[in-house]
């Protein structure tokens, strides 16, 4: 017998970055066609940048269009004397999007926060009473501080008084989003590079806070020889599956970076910069539509008994429920299938799975995700209460309902 999260908890727990104000870029020159993107990509949450627009600025105007789409945006804002609670209270009640605000972007990164890696540190612990002060008045989140150093965590000190979540940014030079790290381990035993391990270093700032992910993604090409990056294909498994694993850590929110390639950070972007969608756009899009619950409101989930058998232990699984009813079982092996060190691809074998479920309940539709991203239906062998199929490091998706 196991509980289910809401199917809309998932889907909810989906973002993407922007750069909306990158005016060299379609962010900005043809942000019509952005917009129809996010709607097709179906998150509901951005990640961009703080600013003090004027209330008559196309980017305003821009990020009121997105909050009339059910859009909202959480703000990084910068180390900045012009930004105070009242600067920000007044953006908010232009853009009309404004869900959460976060500390200033990497700060121990050289030159992101007015100095070196301890003095970046020391001033965005500084600007966290403002910040703080801005959110509480505005009844929203705070993001707490990014950094690339994991020291920079220790360093930062408790910061419980002050932030909300943590924030965690997490890349894995090509390596699948599940890795158990390639680094040294931390006093719980996890390895540097893991999602369990940055969720310890980030829990250092407020231990009993939840968090957030705001910066995640894949260098990617169509082909590449290059070590740590991406061919497409393999970004189209490890882009949702990066969200799935994420949310079975309790990783509240996922930011992928980023929507658009541009030109600080070709190769990262779900959308190419002739707004063409990649593999990984394509796979994310469908895995939020499959998950998607239409019916507004809450209720709570119900438990499902079942049992598989076939597995290894790189099975792993998302239980869901929708408000109709409707279980929705997201299976995936957790493997590599791309060596990142040597840029040549693993191979991935199938496993046979068979999942015996309880009498008043059957599986009544099932799906496959490939190499392109899409979506594909199939027919599980069914006998009686059990259905048997294969699984690999693509994601299968089967709905489960009552007879």
């Amino acid at each position: 017998m196991e509980q289910a999260s809401t199917a809309a908890s998932f889907v909810d727990s989906a973002g993407v970055v922007t750069h909306l104000s990158y005016g060299d870029t379609a962010y900005l020159t043809n942000f019509p066609q952005i917009f129809k993107s996010l709607q097709s990509l179906g998150v509901r949450h951005i990640r961009d940048g703080y600013y003090p627009w004027s209330a008559n600025d196309q980017i305003v105007k821009n990020h009121q269009q997105l909050a009339s789409a059910g859009i909202k945006c959480d703000y990084v804002v910068p180390i900045d004397s012009s930004a105070t609670p009242e600067a920000i209270a007044s953006l908010s009640s232009k853009v009309h999007d404004m869900e959460s605000i976060e500390a200033s972007n990497e700060c121990d990164n050289p030159g992101n926060c007015g100095g070196d890696a301890i003095k970046g540190v020391a001033n965005v612990v500084s600007f966290l009473p403002m910040l703080s002060t801005a959110a509480k008045d505005l009844n929203i989140p705070l993001y707490g501080p990014s950094f690339i150093d994991p020291s920079s965590y220790v360093a930062a000190g408790d910061l419980s008084s002050e932030i909300t979540m943590n924030n965690l940014h997490i890349y894995f030079g090509g390596r699948n989003p599940g890795s158990s790290g390639w680094g040294a381990p931390d006093s719980a035993g996890h390895a540097y590079g893991s999602m369990s391990y940055w969720l310890d270093q980030a829990a250092l700032n407020a231990p009993n806070a939840p968090a957030v992910i705001t910066e995640t993604g894949f260098l990617a090409y169509p082909s590449t020889t290059t070590p740590y990056t991406l061919p497409e294909s393999v970004q189209a498994s490890y882009v949702p599956r990066t969200m799935l694993v994420a949310f079975n850590l309790g990783i509240r929110k996922t930011y992928t970076y980023e929507l658009l390639d541009e030109v600080s950070s070709p190769g990262y972007g779900l959308l190419r910069s002739d707004l063409s969608p990649r593999p990984g756009f394509t796979a994310l899009k469908n895995l939020l539509s499959i998950l998607g619950d239409s019916t507004t409101g809450t209720f709570t989930p119900a438990k499902l008994q079942y049992s598989m058998s076939g597995g290894d232990d790189s099975l792993n699984h998302v239980l869901l429920q929708k408000s109709d009813g409707t279980f929705w079982l997201v299976l995936w092996l957790e493997k590599a299938s791309w060596d990142a060190v040597h840029a040549r691809p693993i191979t991935v074998s199938q496993q046979n799975l068979t999942i015996q479920i309880t009498s008043n309940n059957t599986v009544s539709s099932a799906y496959q995700f490939d190499t392109d991203g899409k979506s594909n239906s199939f027919n599980p062998s069914v006998n009686g209460n059990s259905a048997s199929f294969a699984v690999s490091d693509q994601i299968t998706i089967l709905q489960i309902k009552a007879r």
